[in-house]
């Protein structure tokens, strides 16, 4: 019989502040690394990228307001100003990087709650 055990929960915070709303992030990485093949080796190895990240946040919306409110983000003309997230992943692992929200998404329907996604791009970072 296997060991039962607890599993670990992320807590995000935007510019310092938590996103107690927020319900769920999925947070992708990527190299950007490029393939390098060859006519004599084949697979040759990687030449290195633009590493980066992107971080989806959904956060619900009470009927007072949102928590996170995108706008204030962003300037009058649209162009994303810079923001600090950090995760928290369980109690031993935390994920700080740098970067912009580049778009946002409200949604509600009947019988579902309403939300608002938003997506940060930011610097590569790794889990600490």
């Amino acid at each position: 019989m296997s060991q039962l055990q607890q599993y670990a929960i992320a807590a995000i915070y935007v510019n310092g502040k938590l996103l107690a709303e927020e319900a769920s992030v999925t947070i992708s990485r990527d190299t950007k690394a490029q393939v390098v093949e060859t006519v004599a080796k084949g697979f040759a190895g990687v030449s290195p990228g633009a590493a980066m990240m992107t971080i989806d946040v959904e956060n619900a919306v009470p009927s007072a307001d949102f928590e996170l409110n995108p706008d204030n983000f962003w300037s009058n003309n649209g162009f994303p100003t810079l923001v600090e997230t950090a995760i928290f992943v369980g109690q031993l692992r935390v994920l700080t990087t740098k970067g912009f929200i580049m778009k946002d998404d409200f949604s509600h329907s009947t019988s579902s709650p309403s939300k608002i996604k938003f997506t940060i791009n930011a610097q590569f970072a790794p889990y600490r």
